[in-house]
C-alpha cells in the first residue's frame, strides 16, 4: 500500500473504533441520528469514495476500498450501508456524466453536501425492475415501477436510479428524493439496520428532466459489474463479522475472518465466497451472544445487535447461487 492508502485505512479504523462503534447501539435504538455519523464521514472525505484525490475522493484502489468498507461496517453497519448507496451513483457521474453534469453534481456529491440513495434493485438475477421511457411531449423521461430497498430516505437529496429503457438498455438517472403524486414511499421494517430508513419507492409515470439522464449502457455492461457489487456488499458482511471477532479476541476466529476476506478478494468464485462470509458472520455473532450470556440479549447489548445484523446480511443483495450455498452450509456446517 502507498502512504496515502495507509493513511486512509488508518482514518477509517480510527473513525470506526472511536466514533461509529461507540454510538452504534444509540443509532440502532434511535437515540442518535444516523445523519450525525454521516456528517463525520463527509468531513473526512468518505463521500468521494474511490475517486482520485484531485476529484475530491480518497484516491484508493478497489481492494483498499473494500477493506475500508469492512472496517467502517465493523463500527456501524447502518451508517456504512447508507454511505455505500451514495457512492455508487457518485462513481457513475464521475465516470460517465457529461462535463455539465460533473460540474453541477460532483462537488456536492463528493463533499456530502448532496447525498444520494440508490434505486436500482433488480429482479435478481436480472435487470432493474424500473422502466424509463421518453416523455410523450419529448421533454424528459418518465419512470415506472418499484424499487423495494431504498436506504437513507429523509437523509438523501437524490436517488441514483437505474431503469430499463425501450431498447432494454440500462439508463442511469438522478431523481429528486421527494415524495409526490407520482413518487410514493412506504417504510420497510427489517430485522436490523432500521436506522437506515429503508423504504419501498413506487414510481407511477414519474417525470424526470432530460438533464438528469447520466448515461445509458447495455445489459451486458450492467451484468459485468455484478462481481464488483458482490465484493463490496461482502465487505458489509465481513464488517459485522469483524466486530464479532474483535469482541471474541481469539486467534482462531481472526484467522477465519482473514481467510474469508482472502476468498472475497480473489473473486474467483464470488458467490461461494459471499456464502462463506455470511455463514461465518452468523457463527461469529452467535458466539458473542453465547460468550456474553444473559447480558448479550439485552436491547442495548452489542452481541444481539450483531446477531440481528448478521441475519440481515444473509439476504442483503443476495443471489440464487449465494442463497443455495448458504442453505447448504447452514444444513451441513463444514
Amino acid at each position: 500500500m502507498s502512504d496515502h492508502t495507509d493513511d486512509a485505512v488508518a482514518v477509517a479504523t480510527r473513525l470506526a473504533d472511536e466514533v461509529l462503534f461507540p454510538h452504534a447501539t444509540a443509532v440502532d435504538t434511535g437515540q442518535r441520528k444516523l445523519a450525525e455519523n454521516l456528517d463525520v464521514l463527509a468531513e473526512h472525505g468518505f463521500y468521494g469514495g474511490v475517486l482520485p484525490v484531485e476529484a475530491g475522493g480518497l484516491g484508493v484502489d478497489f481492494p483498499t476500498a473494500a477493506l475500508m468498507a469492512e472496517i467502517l461496517a465493523s463500527g456501524c453497519l447502518s451508517t456504512t450501508l447508507t454511505l455505500g448507496q451514495h457512492q455508487g451513483i457518485t462513481g457513475v457521474v464521475a465516470g460517465k456524466g457529461s462535463p455539465e453534469q460533473r460540474g453541477r453534481w460532483l462537488p456536492g456529491l463528493v463533499s456530502g453536501k448532496i447525498r444520494s440513495g440508490a434505486a436500482f434493485t433488480g429482479a435478481i438475477p436480472g435487470p432493474p425492475r424500473l422502466t424509463v421511457r421518453e416523455a410523450p411531449d419529448g421533454g424528459g423521461y418518465v419512470l415506472n415501477g418499484t424499487a423495494p430497498w431504498v436506504s437513507g430516505w429523509g437523509m438523501v437529496h437524490v436517488l441514483g436510479t437505474a431503469a430499463r429503457d425501450a431498447d432494454d438498455n440500462i439508463a442511469w438517472l438522478l431523481v429528486d428524493a421527494e415524495e409526490s403524486a407520482t413518487l410514493r414511499v412506504s417504510p420497510q421494517r427489517m430485522l436490523a439496520a432500521n436506522a437506515t430508513r429503508t423504504v419501498t419507492v413506487d414510481f407511477t409515470d414519474h417525470p424526470v428532466p432530460a438533464d438528469r439522464l447520466v448515461t445509458v449502457g447495455t445489459r451486458a455492461e450492467h451484468t459485468a459489474g455484478e462481481p464488483v457489487t458482490k465484493r463490496l456488499n461482502g465487505a458489509l458482511v465481513l464488517g459485522v463479522a469483524r466486530r464479532a471477532v474483535l469482541l471474541l479476541d481469539d486467534p482462531a476466529w481472526t484467522a477465519e475472518l482473514d481467510a474469508c476476506r482472502a476468498d472475497l478478494d480473489a473473486m474467483e468464485d464470488i458467490d461461494a465466497a459471499r456464502a462463506r462470509a455470511g455463514e461465518f458472520a452468523v457463527r461469529a455473532a452467535t458466539a458473542t451472544v453465547v460468550e456474553a450470556a444473559g447480558r448479550g440479549v439485552l436491547e442495548d447489548a452489542t452481541p444481539q445487535r450483531l446477531l440481528r445484523e448478521a441475519g440481515l446480511m444473509l439476504v442483503f443483495s443476495s443471489r440464487p447461487a449465494i442463497q443455495a450455498d448458504l442453505l447448504r452450509r447452514l444444513a451441513r456446517p463444514e
